[in-house]
């Protein structure tokens, strides 16, 4: 299956290495995709089918890719339930490696962390009060 981030400009996300952080301004909900979970993030939005995604993620991680791949499925059923990807009916592929953990340490099975504890400050961030070409330009309100 193949997907991508949701194209409402109410869902933003941003890579911090090991991580993905990937918001709703609606909801205020964010969420946390750490290690292999940001590394099957990063392989789906490249544009590749989630099978090749974890299978090259479970083995640079050195996990069994039955397992991984299951936890993969269930990782991207939980961002599509939660409105954050939607499927892609046509591949855009792009280029993509699995980054293999750091030295002396070992990728967990990936999930998708739910936070909701900043929701008052993401729904009352600026970014809901603009135009289409994004923040800082204001939508345009009602003539004077």
């Amino acid at each position: 299956m193949l997907y991508r981030i949701h194209p409402s400009p109410n869902i933003g996300a941003r890579s911090f290495g090991d991580e993905v952080v990937v918001a709703n301004f609606v909801t205020g909900v964010y969420y946390s995709l750490l290690g292999s979970a940001a590394q099957v993030w990063e392989g789906l939005m490249a544009g590749l089918p989630l099978d090749r995604v974890a299978g090259e993620v479970a083995t640079v991680a050195g996990l069994d890719p039955a397992a991984f791949t299951e936890a993969s499925e269930k990782l991207a059923a939980d961002l599509l339930a939660e409105g954050l990807v939607q499927p892609l009916d046509v591949a855009e592929e792009g280029t993509w490696s699995p980054v293999p953990p750091p030295t002396g340490e070992a990728y967990a099975l990936p999930v998708l962390e739910r936070f909701t504890d900043m929701q008052d400050l993401l729904i009352l961030d600026p970014v809901h009060d603009v135009e289409e070409m994004g923040w800082p330009h204001a939508a345009p309100g009602p003539q004077a």
